[in-house]
């Protein structure tokens, strides 16, 4: 996705301290304006910025860029422009204490409106409250993580462990699975993995590996949801963006479709630095977000799609977890490459009540071999497939899954799994941009 182009608006004070600011980076910054414009000549990645003043803005220009970020949360001089006539979406409140600002008011239907970093809510149910309250605290994260001294990265990374596992642990010294994904989640961010982790790039990888007729088909590929021709998609299908996780839109129904609601998520999705999050997955940071939309997949009667994820320690399998039950409570079990039942058991889901009567995969053993090609040359990856209609379909690669804090209830899982993965060899985090 391409870089924003807006305008900075602010005091000297204020331009100061939002060209100080790490997200500073995330935009290319036309140009800046200011009541102040004589006091002013900002240098950016060793250019000039060109100054305007604010009485002396060309309408033409504000219908050019995406935005106009308002520092030192200046409502008083963004209200101006909006008065001249500014798409309020162009509006971006930025203050140094407290970040993105949002503002808005409602509408005559009870529904609020909402502006926040460029992107557009409307709130008019608590779901719809949620998500918004969900992003807000993603950017303002993100902000503050990308400002982070990469010296500090360790110290970060375990405190967010401790807080969520209920223990500490030495990252210099990691002793079991969960401990040693966090190492590899800042001293193995492969550009590999970050092409890997990419839903979209992914496909041509696989395709390469073990052949395109395991990919599901692909039906789209944007930068911009403003961009789909939904008369040119199927009745049913999925949205997707390809650089984070748990971001799907299942369409089962085009006609009863709610496009704005799509539109809101996709865009702030879009706007989310996966790796730049308190769980430092960093080798998300590097994945340019887009939306992609795949064939709607489903397995006869059953409500969901079954999910048969391999897990591989140095390029070896050592279970398989079966996922089933997603729409009403999910299950996880774990099978042996026998397809035996263990007794691992995760905190977060149950096991089924008689895994011992759960039927092997009719391509058990043709997932196996393709799992393994892909685990290949790899410390640790978990290898997605599902099994529809007698055909195995790739699903994902995934390097931290659960960002790496799963707890088990099973009794020595975490310490067994952890004896088994050997660190490779340390490579530099990638730059937050």
């Amino acid at each position: 996705m391409k870089k924003k182009k807006i305008l900075v608006h602010g005091t000297l004070d204020s331009l100061k301290k939002f060209f100080s600011d790490a997200v500073s980076n995330d935009y290319d910054v036309v140009a800046v304006i200011s009541d102040e414009a004589e006091k002013i000549s900002p240098i950016r990645n060793g250019r000039p910025i060109d100054v305007l003043a604010t009485k002396n803005v060309p309408t033409f220009v504000l219908r050019l860029i995406d935005g106009i970020i308002f520092t030192g949360n200046d409502k008083s001089s963004a209200e101006i422009f909006f008065r001249q006539g500014i798409d309020p979406k162009k509006i971006i409140l930025w203050d140094a204490a407290q970040g993105w600002l949002p503002f808005g008011g409602q509408e005559p239907d009870g529904t609020q409106v909402v502006f926040f970093c460029g992107l557009e809510f409307h709130i008019r149910s608590e779901d719809d409250a949620k998500f918004f309250n969900e992003t807000v605290r993603r950017l303002q994260t993100q902000r503050q993580v990308k400002n982070l001294n990469p010296q500090l990265y360790p110290i970060a990374l375990m405190q967010d462990y401790q807080r969520r596992m209920g223990r500490p642990f030495d990252f210099n010294k990691p002793q079991t699975f969960t401990e040693k994904l966090q190492w590899i989640k800042i001293l193995d961010a492969t550009p590999l993995k970050s092409r890997l982790a990419d839903k979209y790039l992914v496909r041509r990888w696989v395709a390469e590996k073990i052949g395109e007729q395991y990919l599901i088909p692909l039906l789209g590929v944007w930068d911009d949801f403003d961009d789909i021709n939904f008369d040119e998609l199927p009745d049913q299908f999925v949205l997707k963006c390809n650089h984070g996780s748990g971001m799907n839109i299942i369409v089962r129904d085009k006609k009863s479709f709610n496009r704005q609601q799509a539109r809101e998520k996709l865009n702030a999705w879009l706007a989310v630095d996966f790796g730049a999050q308190p769980a430092l997955e960093f080798h998300y940071t590097r994945i340019n977000p887009k939306i992609i939309a795949e064939k709607f997949m489903s397995n006869g009667d059953l409500p969901d799609l079954i999910d048969y994820k391999f897990v591989c320690i140095n390029g070896k399998i050592i279970y398989c977890q079966y996922l089933t039950d997603r729409s009403t409570e999910l299950k996880v079990n774990y099978f042996d490459e026998n397809w035996q039942p263990t007794t691992v058991e995760r905190s977060d889901h149950p096991r089924s009540d008689h895994p011992e009567k759960i039927r092997r995969p009719k391509n058990f053993k043709l997932m196996k071999k393709l799992a393994t090609t892909l685990a290949e040359g790899f410390a640790f990856v978990r290898v997605d497939f599902y099994e529809i209609d007698g055909k195995v379909y790739f699903g994902e690669m995934t390097f931290t899954p659960g960002a790496g804090n799963y707890s088990y209830k099973s009794e020595g899982t975490d310490e067994y799994l952890g004896s088994l993965l050997t660190l490779p060899t340390p490579t530099p985090p990638p730059r937050l941009f």
